[in-house]
């Protein structure tokens, strides 16, 4: 699930938080690293409760309205579709996410307000009411509104991302990530198949985490030298001038290019630069860009790295 772009991100975060507290070690970097992988992952299972949760409000709600002294005629025979969707129902009493909630301990039992807020927002879009009176009651329509759930209701949703911040700093990033994981795990799964119904695991590939924990160590133990290797292809441009976060960035490329030949340069190039555009100032892109480029050739000309197999140079 988690990709190599997540990695990195995760990779450079915890460069830059360790070389700002200069007292950590390699392993305190490391189990920070993994500790940050495991949350992302965590946050899937998490959001995917929250459907649970909400389903759960909705079917409470339409209980009290039809149990009311005074109920109408909608109200004593309520529309639950929503809390019969059949897809929720695949999920919420699959074995491994039953599993993965109580393992985690995962609860949203401190944010009442929250599942109270997304049933609203979910109730009063024109999506959920076209769902719910339309003739057609199927599969394809189930699928239709659990998509727009995690796409569109929770992406837009402030008080979601505020709650999630307040519950953990790792999480920050990972969200809009997390909810695209989701859908897709919605869209994939087929009618009259629930075997269709798979759960990611925590690494896209299983060589993945080594990846991650070896780029830390790499950059964290050559530091130093990369460091260097950036005041050779600085022009007119002191290194304490550099940003913090740049630097981060092109030591963090470097090691990349050094340390692990499968990988094609051009892919750590591009990577890199668009991380920099993401995460860094206005101008932090196009000077990674102009900074990197000359470094590899410096690189490639003093024979600091060798790439294998075809078309990685």
């Amino acid at each position: 699930m988690i990709n190599r772009r997540v990695l990195r991100i995760k990779v450079l975060q915890v460069i830059y938080a360790s070389l700002k507290k200069e007292t950590n070690s390699l392993q305190q970097a490391e189990n920070e690293l993994l500790f940050s992988i495991q949350k992302t992952y965590d946050l899937y299972w998490y959001l995917l409760l929250l459907l649970d949760r909400v389903t759960g409000y909705a079917a409470k709600i339409a209980d009290i309205r039809k149990n009311k002294k005074f109920a109408t005629e909608e109200e004593k025979n309520p529309n639950l579709k929503f809390v019969n969707n059949r897809i929720t129902e695949l999920i919420t009493f699959h074995e491994t996410y039953i599993n993965k909630i109580t393992e985690k301990k995962l609860s949203w039992d401190n944010h009442s307000e929250l599942i109270k807020k997304v049933y609203e927002l979910l109730t009063n879009s024109e999506v959920y009411k076209k769902y719910l009176y339309e003739k057609e009651d199927n599969f394809r329509n189930d699928k239709r509104i659990l998509k727009f759930f995690f796409s569109e209701l929770l992406f837009n949703c402030e008080e979601l991302y505020s709650a999630l911040e307040e519950d953990s700093i790792f999480w920050t990033n990972d969200i809009d990530f997390i909810l695209l994981k989701i859908t897709h795990t919605v869209d994939n799964i087929k009618k009259h198949k629930p075997e269709t119904l798979e759960f990611p695991e925590q690494f896209k590939q299983p060589e993945d985490k080594d990846f991650a924990v070896n780029l830390l160590r790499n950059t964290l133990i050559n530091k130093n030298n990369y460091i260097k290797i950036i005041e050779k292809n600085i022009v007119n441009w002191d290194i304490d001038r550099i940003a913090d976060f740049d630097k981060v960035v092109l030591i963090t490329a470097i090691s990349e290019i050094i340390k692990f030949p499968s990988i094609p340069v051009k892919v750590t190039f591009n990577e890199y630069i668009e991380l920099a555009k993401m995460f860094g100032s206005k101008k932090s892109g196009s000077f990674i860009n102009g900074i990197l480029d000359k470094t590899i050739k410096y690189l490639s000309e003093e024979e600091l790295f060798i790439k294998t197999g075809r078309g990685l140079a």
